[in-house]
């Protein structure tokens, strides 16, 4: 092995010293190698004048024996000092050997005899894991076997003129590091080893972990990969859990750019025949149970176009909890980027129920007519008594074709929110209006007395000739509470119920990422826990209620309401004590 000396030929200064010696830290000598704490004092300033001052000046008006704040003490730390032989150019013809964290029973030699071909493979891998460097499988005959360093031999696959679209060259520089495992007889042994290479090594174990052929690759750690990912676990998440298992970041034979691969192999390993996964995935829903449906819209060239789905439980809810129903359309929930729209209501415990999923190409009129029809067919003709969606055209002009018997009523909140730019500019110039506002949209009043309440408003404010005032009216009938007091809406009043599902369906269930016959396994994973749910508000609902009178009424509801509901019987009670009795005129009338 060639030995190299390296002599020490790094330059020596001094700073050299002033003719006038004094106390000050400027004056000093730095000696080789030294790393000394230097304290200087920063030079005054004159100012007001451009002529050369003295080196104490002091600003005007100033005792010119007081340092001025500029002139303070700092401590400068020079820079360590680098090695020579650290500075130098490798040489190209130096070699290099394992050092000595490589156990010597676990180097190779030649002659070791191994009972099959894996053991001598596992050896040699053993032993460039221990020793940092790469290997392979280089040649494989039917008597021999050659593993090599994986920077063995030499690319051509970068040339001159060809545009890399990364900034990564092959590591191959014609390392001759390498082992020749030999069949005689029933045994396998080393012929030939070859232990020097012509580049450094990496023992660090931090380094080793990103070489390809020492990643852990086991089955057993891949499928348990494999699961979390398939679980919707972050890479970030399922790096701490690799880490817990391992002991320590250190020791995981994997890096985060491994997780990234194995996740986006598996997405392409879904995506493919993804339809056909997806129809695969609604026949075992049937067989399961007859009374799932689902329906598929394909357009005239065979490609999908709208699916909709409904399990047995979600038409079960539906026959009980009809009485309103709730539409609204989420995007970047799958692969494919179709919109979602669910079919969503309140069960007895106030809870969000799903009767139907719909994923649609589009959002045109035809589109939301196919959807309400195949609802309406997957639930035997019994149409929804209201229906809450927000300010579409397209989709209220399918639900007037469809659904004939059904009150349509507008979203509270997108009406509002539609106008908030006008209305913010109409609050900040007529102080009181949003109170006012607020209150005759929210408070539970009938039709006359909300009429009566806006008119008296904007006579008050003088905005009768307003155009955002003049639209929200002549839309109340559409989406003020008021003009609903003949139907049960339970107590939903904006389309808040799908939104909030369909934002827990994208936090925590899907991504953009997520392939049709996933999510539709993931919807149904999103019933089950909802069932969950419902069933445990219903353990809870079997205590005896916190009455908070004795009143009979209170205890009767306490048994007959669910927990949820007595809940808001108790907030409606305490809330009217909250009026305050007056005497009126005996002759006062009182409209009905």
């Amino acid at each position: 092995m060639t030995e190299y000396t390296i002599m020490d030929s790094s330059p020596s200064f001094h700073r050299r010293a002033p003719d006038d010696p004094s106390d000050s830290p400027e004056n000093m000598v730095v000696p080789d190698h030294a790393l000394p704490h230097i304290s200087f004092r920063t030079p005054s300033h004159g100012t007001g004048t451009s002529g050369a001052g003295s080196s104490t000046g002091s600003m005007a008006g100033e005792n010119p024996t007081t340092l001025h704040p500029a002139m303070h003490l700092s401590t400068i730390t020079p820079p360590q000092p680098v090695e020579p032989h650290e500075m130098m150019t490798p040489d190209p013809n130096a070699r290099y050997i394992h050092g000595d964290q490589v156990h010597q029973d676990c180097i190779p030699k030649e002659n070791m005899v191994f009972a099959t071909e894996e053991e001598g493979y596992a050896f040699y891998m053993q032993y460039a894991r221990a020793a940092g460097f790469g290997s392979k499988k280089h040649k494989n005959k039917a008597m021999s076997r050659v593993y090599a360093c994986s920077r063995q031999g030499s690319s051509e696959f970068y040339k001159e003129a060809e545009k890399r679209k990364r900034g990564k060259m092959s590591k191959r520089i014609g390392c001759m590091a390498s082992v020749k495992l030999k069949l005689r007889g029933k045994e396998w042994f080393y012929e030939r080893v070859e232990l020097e290479h012509n580049h450094t090594l990496n023992p660090d174990p931090c380094e080793v972990k990103h070489m390809r052929s020492h990643k852990n690759k086991h089955p057993v750690m891949m499928d348990y990969v494999d699961g979390l990912q398939h679980s919707g676990v972050s890479p970030n998440a399922t790096v701490n859990v690799l880490t817990e298992l391992h002991g320590d970041y250190g020791h995981m034979l994997m890096n985060a750019r491994d997780l990234e691969n194995r996740r986006a192999a598996n997405l392409r390993k879904e995506q493919v025949d993804d339809v056909k996964k997806l129809v695969t995935f609604f026949n075992e829903c049937r067989a399961q149970n007859p009374k799932f449906y689902s329906d598929i819209d394909y357009d005239s060239e065979g490609v999908v176009k709208n699916i909709f789905w409904s399990h047995a439980s979600c038409q079960a809810n539906y026959a009980e909890f009809k009485d309103v129903v709730t539409f609204d359309t989420t995007y970047r929930s799958n692969f494919y980027r179709m919109p979602l729209g669910m079919f969503v209501g309140s069960n007895h415990h106030l809870q969000n129920v799903i009767f139907g999923f719909a994923l649609v190409g589009d959002e045109t009129e035809e589109t939301f007519e196919w959807v309400f029809r195949t609802f309406q067919r997957c639930m035997e003709g019994k149409d929804p008594i209201c229906i809450l969606t927000d300010q579409d055209q397209a989709m209220a002009n399918a639900i007037r074709r469809v659904f004939l018997e059904t009150i349509h009523r507008l979203c509270r909140w997108h009406m509002l929110n539609k106008h908030t730019v006008e209305l913010n500019k109409l609050y900040y110039l007529h102080k009181g209006l949003e109170e006012k506002l607020l209150t005759a949209v929210n408070h539970p009043l009938t039709p006359l007395e909300f009429e009566n309440a806006w008119k008296e408003m904007v006579t008050e404010h003088g905005l009768q000739n307003d155009p955002t005032l003049r639209g929200l009216y002549e839309h109340r009938a559409s989406w003020i509470a008021a003009y609903f007091k003949g139907i049960f809406c339970g107590t939903m009043t904006s389309t808040q119920r799908s939104e909030s599902t369909n934002r827990m369906v994208k936090r925590y269930h899907v991504d953009k990422s997520t392939p049709l016959h996933m999510f539709a396994r993931r919807m149904y994973q999103m019933l089950q826990r909802r069932k969950d749910d419902e069933g445990l508000e219903t353990v809870y609902s079997q205590d005896p209620p916190d009455t908070k009178t004795n009143y009979h009424l209170e205890h009767q509801l306490g048994r007959i309401y669910t927990r949820a509901v007595f809940k808001k019987y108790q907030d409606a009670y305490f809330a009217a004590t909250s009026f305050r009795t007056k005497n009126c005129s005996q002759h006062l009338s009182i409209p009905i």
